[in-house]
């Protein structure tokens, strides 16, 4: 996410922390930001990242919650108890992604693999900023 992040917006510095660092301990609103808008990356929704959620609301802040496609309806029903549903973003992260390669592709008449491999470049080098565990890398042949 932070690579498709830093390739759509290149005049934004995106935060690069290990995947297991939490938003509280390194004191960020979101696992990403640009501008007012706040995203939150997970594979598993649960209640602390919809409070995380309606905490950037009372802030002022948009926040996207990016889950795997099959856990999207979950992620609704959590912001619905929460009250939030209508005023926060859910979106299947692989929609997302493949959306913004596809508008980064027409927008600067570039061809979608070409974007595909220049963000596929920055994963990895992101990764080997941060992770330590150099076998998430993606290889392209």
């Amino acid at each position: 996410m932070g690579a498709k992040l830093e390739q759509r917006h290149p005049e934004v510095e995106i935060s690069n922390f290990p995947g297991h660092a939490s938003d509280a301990a390194t004191g960020r609103v979101g696992d990403f930001a640009v501008g007012n808008t706040c995203y939150h990356v997970t594979a598993t929704p649960s209640h602390g990242v919809i409070k995380k959620a309606a905490s950037n609301l009372s802030s002022g802040l948009h926040p996207i919650l990016l889950v795997p496609g099959d856990q999207v309806d979950k992620a609704r029903h959590l912001a619905e108890d929460q009250g939030i549903a209508e005023r926060i973003m859910i979106i299947a992260i692989e929609d997302f992604i493949a959306l913004n390669i596809v508008e980064m592709s027409v927008g600067q008449q570039e061809q979608f693999t070409a974007n595909l491999k220049a963000i596929i470049a920055k994963y990895n080098r992101r990764l080997e900023e941060a992770e330590t565990d150099m076998s998430l890398k993606i290889e392209l042949q």
